[in-house]
C-alpha cells in the first residue's frame, strides 16, 4: 500500500514549519566556554586508550583513564 505523493507546494507547506524550528539556534546549542570541544576531545583519547589496552600494562592504561578525568575537571 503507498501513499498518495504530494505535490511539491503542498509539501514544502507541510514540511516548513518543522524545518525552521530546527534551525533555530537554541541557547544550550552555544558553547563559548570550550567545554563541549573538550569533552568530545577527551572521548576520542578514552576511545584510543579502549582500542590499545590490549598492548598496555594495567597501570598505564588507568593512569591513561585517571589523566583523562583530571582534564575534564579542569
Amino acid at each position: 500500500m503507498s501513499a498518495p505523493v504530494l505535490d511539491f507546494e503542498k509539501y514544502v507547506e507541510i514540511t516548513e514549519p518543522g524545518r525552521q524550528q530546527e534551525l533555530e539556534v537554541l541557547a544550550f546549542d552555544i558553547d563559548d566556554t570550550g567545554i563541549e570541544w573538550k569533552i568530545r576531545d577527551v572521548i576520542e583519547e578514552l576511545e584510543f586508550l579502549v582500542d590499545g589496552k590490549a598492548t598496555m600494562a594495567p597501570e598505564e592504561f588507568i593512569d591513561g583513564i585517571r589523566e583523562q578525568a583530571r582534564r575534564l575537571i579542569k
